[in-house]
């Protein structure tokens, strides 16, 4: 009788250790099969062109590191820095601290800090959006974010949650919980 129970509380213990381990890799100690791939080439110090139908410049992405995933064709980015071209003025220029491309480019989506801007004709940054978690669609020249946004202009600072970039017109959208404060301009 006591070998019975025994057995059975030992049956019971490696149903339960099983049970556990199971658990364990269910958490997340592999969380993708992203982490069993390793990338098929990498590029350091990388520029990317993407020319228009004429023979224009559209974008330029330059990026610290590039690793290439051949099951999707994807590619994740250290330090991606991207520079959009439209019919007018100076180019939209974007940074993170990474990013991933997706198959065929369509999609860039750059993680952590976001930094967009644009420049006038003597350099100087006109206007200035602070978000996190952009998704860009170049040939669209369109970006989105749902997180914390900042815009600031020389004169206003405005904050929201969420921002829409229209680069082709030159446009940025604050999406909800737009607050706004406006510098008084000093005469001298």
């Amino acid at each position: 009788m006591k070998i019975w129970i025994i057995s059975v509380l030992l049956f019971c213990g490696m149903i339960y250790s099983l049970w556990l381990s199971m658990e364990i890799d269910d958490a997340g100690i592999i969380t993708s099969k992203r982490d069993l791939e390793d990338p098929d080439y990498y590029i350091e110090n990388m520029v990317r062109r993407t020319m228009g139908e004429s023979g224009e410049v559209r974008t330029i992405l330059y990026a610290d590191l590039v690793e290439h995933f051949p099951s999707d064709d994807s590619m994740d980015l250290q330090k991606p820095y991207l520079q959009l071209y439209n019919a007018v003025g100076q180019p939209w220029h974007v940074k993170s601290e990474t990013g991933w491309v997706s198959s065929g480019n369509e999609v860039i989506l750059l993680h952590g800090e976001v930094e967009i801007w644009r420049l006038d004709s003597e350099q100087k940054r006109i206007i200035q959006a602070l978000t996190s978690e952009l998704r860009v669609l170049p040939d669209d020249e369109y970006a989105e974010s749902n997180e914390p946004s900042i815009i600031v202009h020389p004169s206003a600072v405005t904050h929201s949650i969420g921002l829409r970039a229209n680069f082709s017109h030159n446009h940025l959208e604050l999406v909800r919980e737009v607050r706004s404060k406006h510098k008084n301009k000093t005469s001298g």
